[in-house]
C-alpha cells in the first residue's frame, strides 16, 4: 500500500473543501486563524512544478490552493492575462512581506510593481507610471544596442570558453560556480545590457553576485522566511538590507541613469533612487532568475518535471538543441519557448476579485466574494491538453500556436493588459545568442565528451 497516496487522497479533498469554505466566509474566526497558515505552507509547496498539475488531475481545472481560488481553464487564463489586475502581496502562491518590498523597507512609498494594482482594476496610476519609467531608462534602444555590441559578444564568447573548459553535465560546475560559467555570465551580461555597467568592474560584479545569487536574495522578500533567515544570519541574510542599499547605489550611478530626470508627471514623480530600489528586487526575483531557469532547462542542467503518469522527465532537451539549425534564430527561439512550456520559469501569478464571482468546484457551483485571491496558473495553461492536444507533455518545438498562445511571460503570446514581462525580448535574445554561441562550441566536442566537458 502506498501510504503517501492514501494520505493525499484523504487530506487533499478536506484541504480543498476547507479553503473553499474559508474563502467564502473570510470573516469567520476559523478562517482568519487557519487560512493564513494554509496559505503560507501550501504557498511554498506549490512552487514545486508538479504540484498544481497534480491538483488539477484530482479536482479538475478549478480548485483551491494556498488560500486562493485556482481558475485553470484555458479560456479563463487567457482572459485573466489580457485583462487589468488588482494585486496584493503575493508572488504566485507565495506570500510576500510588504515591509521588505523595495523602498517600503526604508519607509518610502511602494514602488514594487508586482504588488501594485492596475488603475482599471481599482488601483492608482503608479503601476503604469513606474513600469514606463523602468522601460524608458533600462529596456530601451540603448539596451538593445548594447545587446548587439562587441562587449556583449565578448561575454558570450567567454561563456562558450567556460562551457568548453568546465564540467557541464547535469549538475556540472559550469551551472553552479558563481564566479565562472553561467551564473557569472548572467550577472555581467544583464547588468551591462540594462545598466551599462562595466562587466570588468570586479568590485561591483562581486557585490552584485553576492547579493543576487550567493545569498539567495529572492527569499528575503518572502513573508516570515525573510525575517527568520535574517535573524539566523543564514548565508549572510543579516547583511542583506545593507547589500541592497549598496546595490541600489550602484544602479543609481549607472550610465543608464546618468541623465535621469526627476519630477516627471508621466512617471508619477519617480525618483532615481526609487527606480534603483525597484531594480534591486526586479533583478533578484525576475531578471536574474527567469533566464537562468530557462538556461538550466534548455542546456540539460536538470531533468524536466516528473508530471504524474507522464514521461516528461525522460526527455532530454539537449538532444533537440544538438539538432537545431544554429543559423536559424527563430528555430532556437521556438526551442526555448517549448522548454518554457514544459517547465515555466514563472508558474503562476495572481489577481484580486473586484466583484463576486461564481465558479464550479468539485461539480458544485460556489460563489466567492469581492476581495477573494485568485491564482492565475500559467503553467496549467501551458500544459492544458484541451488546447495543446495529445502531445501536451511531449517535446515539439514546431507545435501549432506555440508563439501566439504561450503564457510563459505573463501574457498570451504578445497580448496582455500591460503586465507582460517587460524584459521578455531582452531575455529571449540573450538566450538565443547563448544557445547559438555555446552550441557551436558544443558541436566541436568528440561524441564521447559532448555532454561532460573537458577535464580542465
Amino acid at each position: 500500500m502506498n501510504l503517501d497516496s492514501v494520505f493525499t487522497s484523504l487530506l487533499d479533498p478536506a484541504l480543498n473543501d476547507f479553503q473553499a469554505w474559508a474563502l467564502q466566509h473570510p470573516e469567520e474566526d476559523l478562517s482568519r486563524t487557519i487560512l493564513p497558515l494554509i496559505s503560507f505552507v501550501e504557498g511554498l509547496l506549490a512552487n514545486e512544478p508538479t504540484y498544481l498539475d497534480s491538483k488539477r488531475r484530482e479536482f479538475g481545472p478549478n480548485f483551491c490552493c494556498a488560500g486562493e481560488v485556482v481558475l485553470g481553464e484555458f479560456e479563463t487564463l487567457e482572459a485573466a492575462l489580457t485583462s487589468p489586475q488588482a494585486r496584493t502581496w503575493r508572488l504566485g502562491t507565495t506570500i510576500l512581506d510588504a515591509d521588505r518590498s523595495p523602498n517600503q523597507d526604508v519607509g518610502g512609498r511602494n514602488v514594487f510593481l508586482l504588488s501594485l494594482s492596475d488603475e482599471a482594476a481599482g488601483g492608482s496610476s503608479d503601476h503604469a507610471a513606474f513600469r514606463q519609467c523602468m522601460q524608458d531608462y533600462l529596456l530601451n534602444e540603448s539596451a538593445s544596442a548594447r545587446q548587439r555590441d562587441s562587449i556583449a559578444t565578448g561575454l558570450l564568447d567567454k561563456l562558450a570558453a567556460d562551457y568548453r573548459d568546465m564540467p557541464h553535465d547535469r549538475g556540472g560546475k559550469f551551472f553552479t560556480d558563481e564566479q565562472r560559467g553561467l551564473m557569472q555570465f548572467m550577472i555581467r551580461y544583464l547588468h551591462y545590457v540594462m545598466f551599462g555597467l562595466n562587466p570588468d568592474d570586479a568590485a561591483s560584479m562581486h557585490l552584485l553576485t553576492d547579493l543576487h545569487y550567493s545569498r539567495l536574495s529572492p527569499m528575503h522578500y518572502i513573508a516570515e522566511i525573510g525575517s527568520l533567515l535574517q535573524q539566523l544570519n543564514f548565508q549572510g541574510h543579516g547583511d542583506l538590507p545593507d547589500l541592497i542599499e549598496q546595490a541600489a547605489t550602484i544602479y543609481e550611478h549607472s550610465p543608464a541613469l546618468a541623465n535621469f530626470q526627476a519630477d516627471r508627471p508621466e512617471y508619477n514623480q519617480m525618483t532615481r533612487r526609487e527606480l534603483a530600489k525597484l531594480m534591486t528586487s526586479i533583478m533578484s526575483i525576475a531578471a536574474l532568475q527567469g533566464p537562468l531557469h530557462l538556461a538550466y532547462t534548455s542546456m540539460g542542467f536538470r531533468s524536466l518535471p516528473a508530471y504524474p503518469d507522464r514521461h516528461t522527465a525522460e526527455i532530454d532537451p539537449t538532444h533537440y538543441w544538438d539538432r537545431l539549425d544554429l543559423d536559424d534564430r527563430e528555430s532556437v527561439r521556438l526551442f526555448l519557448l517549448e522548454c518554457a512550456r514544459l517547465w515555466a520559469p514563472v508558474s503562476a501569478t495572481h489577481r484580486i476579485a473586484t466583484e463576486p464571482f461564481t465558479v464550479t468546484l468539485a461539480g458544485k457551483e460556489q460563489t466567492f466574494p469581492t476581495g477573494t485571491k485568485i491564482l492565475i496558473p500559467m503553467s496549467l495553461g501551458l500544459l492544458d491538453d484541451s488546447f495543446w492536444g495529445a502531445t501536451t507533455y511531449e517535446f515539439n518545438a514546431d507545435r501549432k500556436n506555440l508563439c501566439p498562445f504561450h503564457m510563459g511571460f505573463h501574457s498570451v503570446g504578445d497580448r496582455s493588459a500591460g503586465r507582460i514581462c517587460p524584459g521578455k525580448d531582452v531575455a529571449l535574445d540573450l538566450l538565443v545568442d547563448m544557445l547559438i554561441t555555446v552550441g557551436k562550441v558544443r558541436r566541436t566536442f568528440p561524441t564521447a565528451t559532448a555532454t561532460t566537458g573537458s577535464a580542465a
